[in-house]
């Protein structure tokens, strides 16, 4: 009967053939061998699979190099170089290239130049200017601001006084 151990060995089969195997993982599949014969018969098929290809592979002979390098060298001077072709950018990275401490600035600068283009800003920073006036009033216990913007055509009258006298409306009693 084929199973999941079957699957599991049958993956491992080709390495136990050879002997490939770690030790606890060759003890599974010889122990699994020994019980199931499709998993045997697929492993005595690879060995001999294996013994027929070994005595059937012929000696492969050693190159003949002596006239390989005698070939190469006179290739070589035969032949013109070729001009090499630079990138377009090796021209402006050129004068950098040998300046670390420039490269370094140079790369500094950038950074910087980034991050505070990008750097998020407040509106207050570039508010336009607000002129305050302070002005008197005939109570002495109340005093009036007016806080006014040219820029954006607004004005805000503030006044402040003494809370005790007025009723919830506001007004004098």
């Amino acid at each position: 009967m084929w199973g999941l151990t079957c699957a599991w060995v049958r993956s491992r089969l080709d390495r136990h053939a050879d002997g490939a195997l770690g030790e606890r993982a060759g003890r599974v599949v010889a122990a699994h061998l020994g019980r199931c014969d499709a998993c045997r018969a697929a492993t005595d098929d690879l060995v001999r699979l294996k013994a027929i290809v070994r005595e059937e592979s012929p000696q492969v002979a050693d190159p003949d190099w002596s006239g390989f390098w005698v070939t190469v060298k006179a290739r070589i001077v035969s032949e013109a170089p070729r001009p090499v072709r630079e990138s377009w950018w090796v021209p402006f990275w050129k004068p950098i290239w040998g300046h670390p401490r420039l490269a370094f600035g140079g790369m500094l600068m950038m950074v910087l130049v980034t991050a505070f283009t990008f750097w998020p800003t407040d509106d207050a920073a570039f508010a336009s200017p607000v002129s305050v006036q302070d002005v008197s009033a005939d109570d002495p216990e109340r005093s009036v601001m007016v806080y006014s913007s040219r820029a954006h055509g607004v004005t805000v009258i503030w006044v402040f006084g003494s809370s005790e006298n007025a009723d919830a409306n506001g007004d004098e009693p």
